[in-house]
């Protein structure tokens, strides 16, 4: 059995390396829109807390 050749073992490793730096671009997206996501949540709630106050003060 003959080793593998210089080209096929540098296309395997790029091929493993570009797959791991989608990867890793994948999980930094995934990452920063569920941090945006709970942001906005946040933001949305503060900012609905004094219209429900005023809601209950109205409904007396």
């Amino acid at each position: 059995m003959s080793p593998p050749s210089a080209t096929a073992t540098l296309s395997f490793a790029l091929t493993y390396s570009g797959t791991l730096a989608v990867a890793a671009l994948m999980f930094i997206g995934q990452l920063a829109s569920f941090t945006i996501l709970l942001a906005l949540a946040g933001i949305v709630r503060l900012l609905a807390l004094p219209f429900y106050a005023l809601i209950r003060r109205v409904d007396r």
